[in-house]
């Protein structure tokens, strides 16, 4: 199939699946799920919203970014999953290993 592909599409697909991994990610880290677990509640909001996986998975990792803007994908990445983010957000950071206490010094 990849051969039938121009280079163009092919890139095309390449950042698509890029995107679509990160959005899995995102989902792993946020509901500590492991990657079918995620890419299987990624399906479920494409089925949900009718938007393409693609589509879907550039406004996750947008808001998860905080790029997301008040638009398509976004606005439906918002619906599904913006309080999980905002409560993730919102939770006090780990100390870090690096730092005792998680204070800097």
């Amino acid at each position: 199939m990849l051969a039938d592909m121009s280079y163009h599409s092919r890139q095309a697909h390449d950042t698509s699946r890029k995107v679509i991994d990160t959005a899995i990610g995102v989902l792993v880290g946020l509901r500590g799920c492991s990657t079918d677990e995620a890419f299987a509640e990624l399906v479920h909001v494409v089925h949900r919203t009718g938007i393409g996986l693609g589509r879907i998975a550039t406004g996750l990792v947008a808001l998860a970014s905080g790029t997301a803007t008040t638009t398509g994908a976004d606005v439906d990445a918002f619906t599904a999953w913006g309080e999980l983010i905002e409560r993730r957000g919102s939770r006090p950071t780990e100390p870090s290993a690096a730092t005792p206490g998680g204070v800097g010094r």
